[in-house]
């Protein structure tokens, strides 16, 4: 039986400002994980603070070792 290893990525964003950055950022990630041999099995997006928009997601990630 394979073992699996669990880990997290917490990207926090502000505003709707820069939205195409923000997104490259994400894909980047994503893409760092990819290469490595992660697999993205979940997300999940937090609003932190509503007056200033500001938010979390959650990337979380598996890969067997």
């Amino acid at each position: 039986m394979a073992n699996t290893q669990n880990d997290i990525d917490i990207y926090y964003a502000l505003g709707n400002t820069n939205n195409q950055r923000q997104e490259n950022e994400i894909a980047a990630i994503i893409k760092i994980r990819n290469l490595a041999g992660w697999n993205l099995i979940s997300t999940s997006t937090a609003v932190v603070d509503t007056k200033n928009k500001f938010s979390n997601l959650y990337l979380f990630w598996e890969k067997d070792i």
